[in-house]
């Protein structure tokens, strides 16, 4: 499903992360752990697009996304998520996860007024 191939960051001199390969196969829970400083950050924005690798080539089900930005990313269903969520509040939990799927028809405001029919089927199908 993900394949980081020979994966650097540098930032001048130094570097972030230095060839790193590792692959991580759908349905399965993979686990990162390093001291801090050891560039485990960095490679999550990496990954995410956040930041372009130095060097090496990252593959999201054998099509190479490198380089790609956060936003392509996500149309393709891989984004970073961090550590402390912030979820809606006054929002159920399934209404939180109905939050993230993109585009949806009632984020533009005059939708939400003109194409009520269509918002409603949207939040159906998402339900």
């Amino acid at each position: 499903m993900l394949h980081v191939d020979s994966v650097s960051k540098h930032f001048g001199g130094l570097k972030a992360v230095d060839n790193v390969t590792l692959e991580i196969q759908q349905g399965t829970i993979t686990g990162l752990i390093g001291p801090n400083g050891a560039g485990k950050t960095t490679l999550f924005n990496v990954i995410a697009g956040v930041y372009a690798p130095t060097s090496g080539h990252i593959y999201l089900d054998g099509e190479d996304i490198t380089g790609l930005k956060p936003h392509q990313l996500f149309a393709k269903g891989l984004i970073r998520t961090f550590q402390i969520a912030h979820e809606f509040s006054s929002l159920t939990v399934l209404e939180n996860l109905m939050m993230v799927p993109a585009p949806q028809v009632g984020e533009q405001l005059p939708s939400t007024w003109l194409q009520r029919r269509r918002v409603r089927q949207q939040e159906g199908r998402t339900r």
